[in-house]
């Protein structure tokens, strides 16, 4: 830092710091410190120091600014301003002067030092009268004085360019002691005043007596001999009627373009262009790049210096005015290369996206002469093209008329690339007229020599696709040596990829024909049926029967694996078709086919709709079946979950307990019948309960059940697990959380830490020696059985919040953080409707965000609470030391003044004026006034909510 405007204080400055006043003593100080190529600070930061020091002073002792001085000498009892406000000002006019009043430094002031600038400059120029921005009163051109009307131009000129550039979002740096509100922004960009400025620069067009340009040596300082403010006018740079024309037009012209008054514009612009050919030497006043003057015009469909538009120009013009002339414009840039690929290609895309939505018609064929035109311009460029299909185009005039419209005019090298293109196509005959329809063109036809033309033929007749290229299996040769090993190789494995049944029946009798006593059973080792379909189908005879109903039962496993149902369901069918026909006995294999149709039918359920009655009632009549023949383990069980999931809660209380699951599905039924009968105002039956309670357990003991299915209870532990995470109903999955639930309440035993859920209560509240079960291992299979509810509804607000509890609990604060925030964002529809005070979510959110140490949040959040609790936000802001969220970017959802006082407060006493002025902006702001009704207080409470949870969701959750 080479310039410290500030005033000394009591920590001692680094030798090479320049003190403002230092200015005033050595007077080519300054124009040395603006000189340097890297000046720190450069001279728009430096004008910003200049009246920053000005606010100090006068805040400090604000009565120098309106003390009154009388001059001795002349006894004309005027006020006369402090010499160091006086001295600063002519320093920050030199400063103004030195960058020639470039209004682009200048806008990069703070706006209040903006205006500042312009009065003071207005005032020293006007024989010291106060000009107030904007009631700046209209001057007679004739009889003002020339400087006052080069800071008249100047100020106009500014406000111009303001009220162009405020529309943006961001448009005004705002720093520093001098700012100015945006309703005061407002009232002097309004358009009145905006009518005056465009009317005063037009006039301006047609003075004759052009205004100098103010510069550098014009002000001098005061000295300490001499406080007198003197200036040199005769020291300003003249200025030529030409430049000074040039710049109010462009500057009108820019303001009429962004009016979108289009024609004006243009007519700015153009007399901009044609002044600028005849300055004769630029004093720095005309400040206009020729590119961007070149931009203007053409966007006003004017043209820059009367050549001709860009090719990209054209093509957007075009592409405005329903693509007439693409064509035109595609075959230029062929030869000329301008316009960039991927502008081309995305031009297929939109017309033929606007063809398929109907939004206007074009010519039928073109489409295919874009595709073509573009296909020579990859093919000129090298770039591949995969993206383009050649047998696509219906006839090859297509592709011979973008060829051709490029040949004439494109250099040799491209004619050579587009020649080898032409031979590639004629070779691999990708269009089949393509020869016919080059040889009726004579100019393309000609480029071919006589070895071109033989090796096209010759091409053309000795070229043969061997046999192994056009099969997707090679076959020997019959005239050859037969290899019977090699053929049946070559069968069973088209056995085992093909998915055709009638493939398989004729590669099964092709197999067997081979008579090397190969059977389907050893082809691949990953078809494996289980033991009963094995024993059933080994007791068949040998034969076709016993080898194709192997092969589809294992098929059939196969598809259910890959969860393509109804493949798997297609190979039973097919089989069961083929069973009914047989000779031989085969009832017991018809009826385990059967009951694997009702297995994949049961897994088709979950994702395909299918009918849940039917499905239900073959499902209890292969539960009571008394059959010789008795059905697979597995599908007894997947027919008591899908009795569960389908709501048969009596016939599952009813059923016989042979198997554990047959125990556990009972008991869940049990407890959802509980809850439908008694709607949840009794306490469930113990079933459930004695079976979870042991699982979790140090170490599993023996049951003491008779049921020897029970007898081991990891083997129960298991069964538990497969019946649960099976579950698709609702209720079912419920009962089973709400269970496990209460069991991690009564083993975690922190009342503080207490998770709820419904039913919750329904369950015994203690269990008998606590301490030999283990916890850790409750918690982790609620979290499963948690999240496998929320993978088969995701949207379920409970489990939601419940997820958000437990991970509380376990001190995952940022994952519990995120889960609240994904119940409050269902609830809420994304925060469109009022949020509703929740004081256990909303303390619990407070606790993760200070642990995860983003205090400003959490001091946020506790305006959420039903009444804010003022005590813990003064005690979390506090602590914003060690803050790690973005601290002020918070601070426009405070809506509580007495928090933002607190704020301020604290700022102040840190000394952290930033944080503390972007504070007494917030609460400055309207919709906070305490003395707005309640409705304005409520609108505004609900709107920083929302911000602030939208802004929380982006960071936590999305």
């Amino acid at each position: 830092m080479e310039v410290d405007l500030l005033r000394p204080g009591t920590v001692p400055i680094a030798p090479e710091t320049i003190l403002w006043f230092e200015f005033l003593l050595a007077p080519n100080l300054l124009l040395q410190h603006l000189e340097k190529p890297y000046a720190d600070p450069p001279p728009s930061e430096l004008i910003t120091k200049f009246y920053d020091v000005i606010s100090e002073t006068l805040r400090i002792n604000p009565e120098s600014e309106t003390a009154e001085i009388i001059d001795v000498e002349t006894n004309n009892g005027k006020l006369k301003p402090p010499a160091k406000t006086v001295a600063l000002k002519i320093l920050a006019l030199k400063v103004g002067a030195y960058l020639k009043w470039n209004l682009v430094q200048i806008r990069r002031l703070p706006f209040k030092t903006q205006i500042n600038l312009l009065q003071d400059l207005m005032y020293f120029t006007n024989d010291k009268k106060t000009v107030e921005i904007p009631n700046v009163e209209e001057e007679d051109v004739n009889t003002a004085s020339p400087p006052y009307l080069f800071a008249l131009l100047l100020f106009h000129r500014w406000l111009l360019n303001t009220s162009m550039h405020r529309i943006t979002s961001h448009w005004q740096t705002r720093y520093g002691i001098n700012d100015i509100s945006i309703a005061d922004e407002s009232i002097i960009c309004c358009p009145e005043n905006i009518n005056k400025t465009v009317n005063f620069l037009t006039d301006s067009l047609e003075w004759e007596n052009i205004p100098s340009l103010l510069t550098f040596d014009c002000f001098k300082l005061p000295t300490e001999s001499n406080d007198c403010i003197e200036f040199d006018w005769l020291k300003s740079e003249p200025l030529s009627k030409t430049e000074f024309s040039a710049q109010i037009n462009y500057d009108l012209g820019v303001f009429f373009f962004y009016r979108e008054e289009y024609d004006l514009a243009k007519k700015h612009f153009s007399n901009c262009s044609q002044l600028f050919k005849n300055i004769p030497n630029i004093h720095g006043f005309y400040d206009v790049e020729k590119e961007i003057l070149d931009v203007y015009i053409r966007a006003c469909h004017g043209s820059a210096d009367n050549q001709k538009a860009s090719l990209l120009e054209q093509l957007n013009c075009s592409i405005v005015n329903q693509y007439m002339g693409i064509t035109s414009i595609l075959q230029q840039d062929n030869i000329c290369k301008e316009i960039p690929l991927m502008h081309r290609l995305n031009l297929e895309l939109d017309i033929q996206g606007a063809i398929s939505s109907g939004a206007f018609t074009v010519a039928r064929d073109l489409l295919q002469k874009i595709k073509a035109l573009n296909i020579v311009r990859c093919v000129l460029d090298r770039k591949p093209l995969y993206q383009y299909s050649i047998s696509s185009f219906k006839n090859a005039d297509v592709i011979l008329g973008a060829i051709h419209s490029t040949w004439k005019l494109c250099s040799q090298t491209d004619k050579q690339i587009l020649k080898n293109y032409l031979i590639e196509l004629l070779v691999s005959d990708s269009i089949p007229d393509l020869k016919e329809k080059l040889g009726s063109n004579e100019e393309l036809y000609a480029i071919f020599d006589k070895h071109d033309l033989s090796y096209i033929s010759g091409a053309e007749n000795h070229v043969e696709i061997p046999d192994s290229l056009m099969k997707s299996e090679v076959f020997p040769d019959i005239s050859k040596k037969r290899k019977p090993k090699m053929e049946l190789r070559q069968l069973e494995k088209r056995l085992i990829l093909t998915n055709d049944h009638k493939e398989i029946r004729e590669l099964l009798v092709k197999i067997a024909m081979t008579n090397l006593g190969t059977t389907v059973w050893t082809i691949n080792p990953q078809w494996e049926l289980p033991i009963p379909l094995q024993s059933v189908l080994k007791s068949l005879p040998r034969g076709f029967l016993q080898d194709f109903a192997y092969v589809t039962l294992a098929k059939s496993k196969e598809q259910l694996l890959n969860r393509n149902f109804n493949l798997s369901l297609e190979y039973l069918i097919i089989l069961e078709k083929e069973l009914r026909t047989a000779t031989c006995n085969v009832m017991k294999l018809f009826q385990l086919v059967s009951w694997e149709i009702l297995l994949v039918q049961i897994a088709q359920m979950y994702t395909n709709p299918v009918d849940k009655n039917g499905l239900a009632d073959a499902c209890e009549v292969c539960l009571q079946t008394n059959d010789l023949v008795i059905p697979r383990t597995e599908i007894l069980e997947q027919c008591a979950i899908c009795l569960l999931n389908l709501g048969r809660w009596e016939f599952l209380i009813t059923l016989e307990k042979r198997w554990a699951t047959f125990e556990i599905t009972s008991a869940i039924a049990l407890a959802c019948q509980e809850i439908v009968k008694h709607k949840g105002t009794k306490k469930l039956s113990k079933n459930l309960w004695d079976l979870v309670l042991p699982i979790s357990a140090s170490h599993l003991p023996q049951s003491k059940r008779n049921n020897p299915a029970f007898n081991d209870m990891s083997n129960l532990r298991s069964n538990l697990l497969s019946v649960f995470f099976k579950l698709k109903d609702s209720l079912c999955l419920a009962v089973v959380i709400s269970l496990l639930t209460k069991l991690f309440n009564i083993l975690k035993d922190e009342s503080s830490l207490e998770v709820q859920m419904e039913y919750m209560n329904l369950w015994p509240a203690v269990v008998t020696n606590a301490n030999s079960y283990n916890a850790i291992a409750a918690c982790d299979l609620l979290s499963e059985m948690v999240l496998y509810g929320l993978k088969e509804y995701p949207t379920n607000v409970s489990w939601m919040r419940l997820m958000a509890d437990l991970n509380f609990a376990n001190g995952h604060y940022r994952v519990s953080l995120s889960y609240y925030l994904k119940t409050l964002l269902i609830v809420h529809d994304y925060f469109n409707v009022p949020i509703r005070n929740d004081d256990h979510v909303f303390r619990r959110m407070i606790k993760c965000c200070t642990v995860l140490g983003s205090h400003t949040q959490a001091a946020v959040l506790c305006q959420f609470l039903e009444e804010t609790d003022y005590t813990l936000a003064f005690r979390i802001l506090s602590e914003q030391k060690n803050c790690t969220d973005a601290v002020d970017a918070y601070y426009h959802c405070f809506w509580d003044i007495s928090i933002l006082e607190y704020l301020i407060h604290t700022h102040h006493k840190k000394g952290e004026y930033q944080r503390r002025k972007c504070a007494i902006q917030v609460m400055g702001m309207l919709e906070l006034n305490s003395s707005n009704n309640e409705e304005i207080q409520r609108e505004a409470c609900n709107l920083r909510k929302s911000t602030f949870l939208r802004g929380l969701c982006k960071q936590y959750v999305f």
